[in-house]
């Protein structure tokens, strides 16, 4: 189980993790935004990618015009996220963990998530389906993408981790048919 904790701290988990025998069945809580993270990593051949959601910020007010093309502004950048990969894992290991999730979408508990891109994902459902979740990545594409249901005040929700799955499917789907490069 110490073994267990230290690759999910080397994959990018910060939260507290209990060392138990419960714990390869999810009895730690992790946030989405972590666990999506180690799936990142998986998705990039064993790098791991710090999760973000602001790539940069520019100032709106400290702006000129390009000379090169005066209808673009060139504004200073006040900030940029400064994310560096590094391998925790072999790319055989990370290809390995691919090829099991595309099992779980093609044949598994994720089928509602099966678009024929090579996807690869897992399903999650905790006790009285209070969070229900559906984690994936479309091989060709540089997107990873965590769905999670469930109710504020951690109340049953009375629904399966199919449900995830779909919407995450449904969402996939749309930005496959958006992105020019698949």
């Amino acid at each position: 189980l110490k073994s267990v904790v230290e690759m999910a701290h080397r994959l990018g988990i910060k939260s507290p993790l209990n060392p138990a025998p419960g714990l390869v069945l999810g009895q730690s809580e992790v946030n989405l935004l972590e666990i999506t993270g180690t799936y990142a990593t998986f998705a990039n051949d064993g790098l791991v990618i710090r999760p973000h959601a602001i790539i940069r910020i520019l100032d709106a007010n400290d702006c000129v015009r390009d000379e090169s093309n005066p209808a673009v502004k060139i504004c200073r950048e006040i900030y940029s996220v400064q994310n560096k990969p590094r391998r925790v894992i072999s790319p055989r290991i990370a290809q390995t963990m691919t090829a099991l999730m595309q099992e779980a979408v093609e044949n598994g508990t994720g089928r509602s998530a099966y678009l024929g891109k090579g996807e690869a994902g897992k399903t999650g459902t905790t006790d009285n389906a209070v969070d229900l979740w559906f984690i994936g990545y479309i091989t060709d594409l540089n997107w990873v993408t965590g769905v999670w249901l469930g109710n504020d005040d951690n109340s049953p929700t009375w629904g399966s981790s199919t449900q995830a799955a779909t919407l995450w499917g449904n969402y996939m789907k749309k930005v496959v048919e958006d992105d020019q490069t698949v």
